[in-house]
């Protein structure tokens, strides 16, 4: 990626994504961008990952790690004067150049945001009632799998007329506001299996891995830090599978090799916007091909445009069932229909 494309991927991240968000990275977006120095520096970050997510990241980390000065912006962001802490930001990347870009090499952005079980929750209960049988639910991109437990969270969504679902007495609760057709009638549902792919998964048992996932969050969303920290302790707690490698390879075997009925949920959220067109195609036919021997379940965003999509593929036909459109990419709010 050359260097102006790098200074509109920054514009764009401060005016779509940190805008109202993250005052603090939306100012420092707007200096890279004059900085020669920090744009090549970020030339290092691989094409396929977010690179002011990357960046800012990895920042976040050794910053943190060192106890420098510039740690307390990341942990006192209301404290913070912008434009000396944007000094501090481009003396503590001249003096750590080689181990910033050692970590854009070994790092991805991988942020769990449990925020989205919001909308998950109710999708998920439909598609069980629908099909009369308890779900296998397969993650794309998993990371460390937070979103294969929301049966474990409880939730409060706001709408014209509230409402509650999930696990009652559950020590995360996910707030989240409804800004479309109201929802009613949200019951439990029963998930038989639970198996997350990726390509470099997050194990929460090690604490750099932990550490790793605060720091993709942004200084300013304590609250989804502390939402995090509570996902951990259920997550250890929950029994799944998580397999590192290629869903092309894998998801057929795992499919081929279930024994007892149930209904097949592949889902993704804001994964497959790092999905090359090749990939995309591959995972629509994969599908596709599944679904000659049993139906599927199709939930995701991020392939065509930024709406979650359900769809229904039943052999080889796909049918569309639902759209939530605009959809809060941290799952703040969402538009039910």
């Amino acid at each position: 990626m050359g260097k102006n494309q790098i200074i509109s991927t920054f514009n764009r991240f401060a005016e779509m994504e940190a805008k109202d968000n993250s005052p603090l990275y939306e100012f420092w977006c707007h200096r890279i961008v004059k900085e020669d120095f920090l744009l090549d520096l970020i030339k290092h970050i691989p094409k396929t990952q977010p690179k002011p997510n990357l960046f800012f990241a990895s920042v976040q980390y050794l910053a943190l790690r060192s106890k420098r000065p510039l740690a307390h912006c990341f942990l006192h962001p209301e404290e913070t004067e912008f434009e000396t802490s944007f000094h501090l930001l481009k003396d503590f990347c001249k003096e750590n150049k080689h181990e910033l870009i050692q970590l854009f090499q070994t790092k991805k952005v991988q942020t769990n945001e449990v925020q989205r079980a919001a909308y998950l929750y109710p999708i998920f209960h439909e598609i069980f009632k629908r099909s009369n049988k308890p779900l296998t639910l397969i993650e794309i991109g998993t990371s460390a799998g937070l979103l294969l437990n929301l049966d474990y969270y409880q939730y409060e969504i706001q709408q014209s007329d509230p409402i509650h679902y999930g696990a009652k007495g559950s020590s995360l609760q996910i707030n989240a506001k409804n800004l479309g057709d109201t929802l009613i009638g949200i019951d439990t549902f029963e998930i038989k299996n639970r198996l997350g792919i990726d390509l470099n998964i997050i194990d929460l048992k090690e604490e750099d891995d932990y550490y790793w996932l605060q720091c993709l969050i942004w200084p300013e969303q304590q609250k989804r830090k502390e939402n995090l920290k509570k996902a951990r302790e259920i997550h250890l707690n929950c029994e799944k599978t998580l397999l590192e490698g290629d869903f092309r390879k894998l998801i057929p075997k795992y499919i081929g090799e279930l024994n007892e009925e149930s209904q097949i949920v592949i889902f993704h959220t804001h994964v497959a916007n790092q999905f090359p067109l090749e990939l995309k195609e591959d995972l629509l036919s994969m599908i596709n091909n599944l679904s000659s021997k049993t139906p599927i379940y199709h939930v995701y965003n991020n392939m065509y445009d930024q709406h979650l999509h359900v769809d229904y593929i039943n052999s080889n036909e796909t049918t569309n069932l639902k759209v939530l459109k605009n959809t809060d990419g941290h799952g703040l709010y969402f538009y039910w229909s």
